[in-house]
């Protein structure tokens, strides 16, 4: 069986930088459509999907609205990190953010060591006891440095070249509006919507690894508010090869951090 490095999780965990939603309603779909006897629609199949920009403002809204996001300017996050199939459960996880675009993780893996992905607003590295120190470029920097939008749910159209709504789908019990959304660098990716909250409840990316290309589901769950914007505190990321479970127990917004968290790791 091929070996599967553990640094394939780290680059798949910075879809948690900024989202922010609430958890979805799984009561409100418990039924599926049936069509009425009396009166079959011919033109229900036709139902009219929303604008990109439509699914979009919604989404802001219901997150807490334009003007709550950009009171904040920082965020600390502290939780747990778990991927079953390695035996890793509770690993401590701290992460920092900062407007307008840095982004810094550390995990402290038990029997593996501490790992770190830092972005500083144009640059990115990687480093682990697996791998050492690693300069992000090409196609996996671009994707780190579009997770690392502080204000990513106001500047989605700024940072992909090309959006458009699909259709709609199920997750979970509730169904969703897809928007497929094309970056200048990289692969489509796909984001989803929830019909009934507006809000963001999966994002399909193809995550570029030293290893190759690893397609990630992420699950939003467990949103709470803080501060008077919406913050996810359970991601669940699923490939065919894991399945990654980040719960969040600490939030702090509009925190002091000092810009040398954003420096480059030392490493041999």
């Amino acid at each position: 069986m091929k070996r599967i490095s553990l640094i394939l999780v780290f680059a798949m965990l910075a879809a948690l930088t900024s989202a922010a939603q609430e958890k979805p309603k799984t009561e409100a779909t418990g039924k599926a459509e049936a069509p009425k006897a009396e009166a079959p629609k011919a033109d229900a199949k036709a139902e009219a999907l929303p604008t990109t920009d439509n699914i979009l403002d919604n989404y802001v809204k219901a997150v807490g609205g334009k003007e709550a996001l950009e009171k904040i300017t920082s965020r600390s996050m502290k939780g747990s990190f778990d991927v079953e199939a390695f035996g890793v459960t509770g690993a401590p996880v701290e992460m920092f953010s900062k407007a307008p675009n840095k982004s810094s993780m550390k995990i402290d893996i038990t029997g593996f060591g501490v790992v770190n992905r830092v972005f500083n607003g144009a640059n990115g590295w990687s480093l682990d006891p697996m791998g050492g120190l690693r300069e992000l470029n090409g196609s996996e920097l671009a994707q780190m440095k579009r997770a690392s939008d502080f204000y990513q749910e106001l500047n989605y159209k700024k940072l992909y070249a090309k959006m458009e709504v699909k259709g709609k789908e199920k997750v979970g019990s509730s169904e969703a509006y897809v928007i497929e959304a094309i970056p200048s660098e990289g692969s489509t990716e796909k984001l989803y919507f929830d019909v009934n909250t507006k809000l963001l409840v999966r994002h399909d990316a193809e995550n570029e690894t030293p290893d190759g290309k690893v397609m990630m589901e992420s699950y939003m769950e467990d949103y709470k508010d803080v501060d008077g914007v919406k913050i996810p505190h359970k991601v669940r990321q699923v490939s065919s090869m894991m399945t990654i479970v980040v719960k969040i127990t600490e939030v702090k917004t509009n925190v002091e951090i000092d810009d040398a968290k954003f420096n480059k790791p030392s490493g041999n």
